[in-house]
Order: structure tokens, then sequence, then C-alpha cells
């Protein structure tokens, strides 16, 4: 397929706007946070009185646990993808195809949450989570290679340092995830703590922050 694999300096194509990709991206997003939610099941019978409320809390609390960790690592790949666009001045089929890839397997996961909430002690079940988490992040970080060294007409001039740190750093999430699946075989609830260093590698980056305003600088001065 040509878009795999453009050469260097040869795109002859139009550029894509990248508007409606990142709508469709962010709306998929919003759905998937609110159809985690409904991995939490509510006994069907149940006594409201202060007792029975402690007790009803107490059997639905791993499946809050898992829906706030899986909560926290859709927000940690929003992030990413939130910053990866922020570089990106125009699209193409090939980086259209490759969101949509992300997008499929991000639905995968209240999916994912929902079976590891509900066979909390299965060890097996963490491979398909820790699988699904994998994927994601794999997809996430060959979007961002995709576009720095195949696809030129998405991406304006990027330090090759701030390209590569923020490879880097994207592929940190599956191999926190390969690790998790690992450790889950051990105990199955550290299993899950592995996965919650996933988005600290996320809330600070300053080879890409400090590089951002060059980069919109840089735009802003070739469209005047």
């Amino acid at each position: 397929m040509m878009f795999w694999r453009p050469r260097r300096g040869k795109l002859r194509v139009a550029p894509l706007a990248l508007d409606r990709l990142v709508s469709l991206s962010d709306g998929v997003v919003a759905i998937v946070l609110t159809l985690l939610v409904l991995g939490v099941d509510i006994p069907a019978h149940h006594d409201f009185s202060a007792e029975g409320l402690i007790s009803f809390l107490r059997k639905i609390e791993y499946q809050v646990t898992v829906y706030a960790l899986s909560f926290v690592l859709i927000g940690s790949y929003w992030m990413q993808h939130n910053v990866m666009f922020h570089f990106f001045r125009n699209g193409s089929r090939g980086l259209t195809w490759l969101n949509l890839l992300f997008l499929f397997e991000l639905t995968l996961l209240p999916f994912s949450t929902k079976l590891i909430g509900t066979y909390r002690y299965q060890p097996l079940v963490i491979i398909v989570y820790g699988a699904v988490h994998f994927a994601c992040g794999s997809t996430l970080a060959y979007m961002w290679w995709y576009a720095n060294r195949w696809a030129p007409v998405v991406w304006p001039r990027i330090d090759p340092a701030v390209a590569r740190s923020m490879l880097l750093r994207i592929l940190t999430g599956p191999a926190i995830s390969l690790v998790a699946i690992s450790v889950a075989f051990i105990n199955v609830r550290l299993g899950h703590a592995v996965f919650l260093t996933m988005p600290l590698f996320h809330t600070s980056h300053r080879t890409v922050d400090l590089h951002w305003p060059e980069v919109v600088g840089k735009d802003e001065a070739d469209s005047g």
C-alpha cells in the first residue's frame, strides 16, 4: 500500500486537514471514558442502612479501583495524542488510518476493564488487559515515527532531539504493559499497580514542552 512508505521528498498528494480527525478522536475518547463506569456492577440485593452501604461499597471496591485505573490510563493516552497532534500541521491518509487503528484499540478498554473486574484473580485476564494497552501504546509510537520519517506532509519542523525524546517516552507505555503482565503472575494487584506508573511518564515532558513555542512561532511566521 503506497501510503505506508512514501519516499521522503517525493510526496505529491494534497495534505488533509486535521480538524475532523481530532474531533473524532476526542469524541471517541469521551465515549470510552463514559462506558468504563458501566463495568461497575450494582448488586441485585443490598441494604441501604449504614452497615448495608458499607457492605455494598466493599463489594464494588475492586471494580471501582479497576475503573479508576483505566480512566487514568485512557487519560494518559489522550494526553500523548493531544501533544502529538500539536506538532502536526497537516494530515494524510496513512495518519488517518493509523489514528483509526488506535481508536479501535482504545474502544476495547471498557471490555478488558470489565473482564479484569469480573475475574480479578485470574492472571490470564491481565494478559488481555495488558495486550490492549500494549497495542494502544505501540500504535501511538508508530504514528509518531510514521509522521516524522515517512510522511513529512504531516509535521512542521521538529527538532530531532524532540522527535527522539517523544518516541522514547511513548514507548515506555508498551514496556510497562509487558512488565505488568509478568508481575501479575506473581501478584495480580501488584500488576495493577505497575500499570499506574504509566501516567507518571506523561505528566511532564520538558524536552517537548520547551520546543513547542518554537514550532508555533515558525508556523506563524510561515503563514504571515
